[in-house]
């Protein structure tokens, strides 16, 4: 199947939902803490922006946590690494390592996997739902797990019907002008 560079646009921002346009834009984070009963704790991994994207934003640490407020909480730290240390074959084999050793919640550590290092997953992610109940694709492996082939499936099913919709509108427009 041939690559397109078109297929991975960026990802979405976990904290404001804005577009993370590449690598070096991005941060995956988690907040590290104690349970109840002492014992280590870590948790709410997202991929955000890694700077403030907005210059009038009150917020000094913009789509990423504020280790100070994260302290005050429940005395929790604030980690993370850059989003390029998860990509590609070496990010591949750190996510791999993180999972075999349990590092973080297993299911957050799986989606980030696939958001990373799938081709397509995180373009198709929002849309996978509504293509499998209109009968576009039928996942193969299961939900939230898809062939490369279904998510180009979707990719294209979407961009027909984006151009579906705006021909439409454009038809309309003609139609109104033309009377």
């Amino acid at each position: 199947m041939p690559r397109d560079k078109s297929i991975r646009s960026g990802w979405r921002c976990d904290s404001c939902g804005r577009l993370v346009p590449d690598l070096q834009a991005g941060w995956v984070e988690w907040l590290a803490a104690e349970d109840s009963r002492g014992k280590p704790k870590v948790s709410n991994l997202r991929l955000v922006h890694r700077r403030n994207t907005s210059a009038r934003s009150p917020e000094p640490y913009g789509c990423r946590y504020n280790p100070r407020d994260e302290f005050r909480k429940n005395r929790g730290i604030v980690e993370g690494l850059a989003l390029d240390r998860f990509a590609g074959p070496d990010g591949l084999m750190l996510l791999l390592s993180m999972i075999a050793e349990r590092e973080l919640p297993l299911q957050e550590l799986i989606e980030l996997a696939k958001r990373v290092q799938i081709p397509g997953y995180e373009a198709a992610y929002e849309l996978v739902h509504e293509a499998v109940s209109e009968g576009v694709i039928a996942p193969c492996i299961s939900s939230g797990f898809y062939l490369q082939c279904e998510i180009w499936d979707v990719l294209k099913w979407a961009k027909c019907r984006t151009s579906a919709k705006t021909s439409h509108v454009e038809h309309q427009n003609r139609c109104v002008v033309s009377h």
